[in-house]
C-alpha cells in the first residue's frame, strides 16, 4: 500500500521520486524513475539542517521545506523520525505537491505504525 500512495506521488507534474527517510533506520521506501537512485544523504541532511534551525532560532518546528530551482525538492515531516521527500524537474506545480502530500498523510502515518 505504500508503495502505491508513493507512485501516486510521482504521477504528480514534475514529479520524479518519492521516497520516504526515517532519521533512525534510513531508507524505508522509494518510487522513481529507472536507475535513479534516491538522494538519501542530501534529504538527512536537509532534515537535520530544519532541526538545527528549529533550535538555533526558536522558530519552533519546522515541518516543510522546499526549493524550486533547476530542479524541485520537498520535504514534508510527516512524524518525528520520518520525512518524505518528493523531487523532480523544475515544474512551478508544488502546491499541488503540497495537496497530495496533505490528502495522504495520515493514511502515510496508519501504514508506518
Amino acid at each position: 500500500m505504500l508503495q502505491r500512495i508513493l507512485t501516486g506521488f510521482t504521477t504528480l507534474p514534475g514529479s520524479e521520486q518519492a521516497y520516504l527517510v526515517s532519521k533512525r533506520d534510513g531508507l524505508i521506501a522509494a518510487v522513481g524513475k529507472r536507475n535513479q537512485v534516491p538522494q538519501i544523504e542530501h534529504a538527512t541532511q536537509l532534515v537535520q539542517n530544519m532541526e538545527n534551525l528549529e533550535q538555533s532560532a526558536g522558530l519552533g518546528r519546522c515541518l516543510e521545506l522546499w526549493s524550486e530551482g533547476e530542479k524541485t525538492l520537498m520535504v514534508s515531516r510527516i512524524s518525528e523520525d520520518v520525512s518524505l521527500i518528493l523531487s523532480g524537474k523544475r515544474s512551478g506545480r508544488i502546491a499541488r505537491w503540497r495537496h497530495a502530500v496533505e490528502n495522504n498523510v495520515e493514511m502515510i502515518t496508519a501504514l508506518l505504525r
